[in-house]
């Protein structure tokens, strides 16, 4: 990607943007996708449109959550807090950071259910003899993106 910077006298610099790290340079790494639209007019940002489309979305991801509860329950993994359903949501604006906070914890919650699944594997591929294949897995585990936050402590 290139970029041009203007100095404060009017001259151009050409210069090639090349980030150290991918991921820190995208912003945060999203396990799930969005499958909800909006318009890319500017103006539509607060229509009626946007504001029915955005109370759909966070029906889906609310009933995406309580999937995702089930099985971390089932597994007894531990839950992240679910503070996104207390959140108010009358206005769009309110309604846009609730679903923000909403898809953050579903997010969280997918990651470990992932990397709960990737361990079984693991333990799978030892008893199999797969000894390489299981130590790559484990390498997986460790990288940063596929490691749940910290500060989104569990529920008591």
């Amino acid at each position: 990607m290139l970029l041009y910077l203007a100095s404060m006298s009017g001259s151009v610099n050409l210069q090639l943007h090349r980030p150290h790290d991918v991921f820190t340079a995208m912003g945060r790494c999203w396990v799930l996708e969005d499958e909800f639209s909006y318009p890319i007019n500017p103006n539509l940002r607060n229509s009626t449109y946007v504001h029915n489309t955005m109370r759909q979305k966070w029906a889906w991801l609310f009933r995406e959550q309580q999937m995702f509860y089930d099985d971390l329950v089932g597994f007894k993994l531990p839950v992240p807090r679910r503070l996104a359903s207390q959140m108010l949501r009358d206005t769009i604006d309110e309604l846009r950071k609730a679903l923000n906070h909403i898809r953050e914890e579903n997010n969280q919650m997918k990651i470990r259910l992932n990397r709960y699944r990737t361990q079984v594997k693991i333990r799978e591929l030892v008893e199999g003899g797969w000894y390489e294949h299981a130590q790559f897995m484990q390498s997986l585990l460790a990288d940063l993106i596929y490691q749940s936050d910290v500060e989104m402590s569990d529920e008591e």
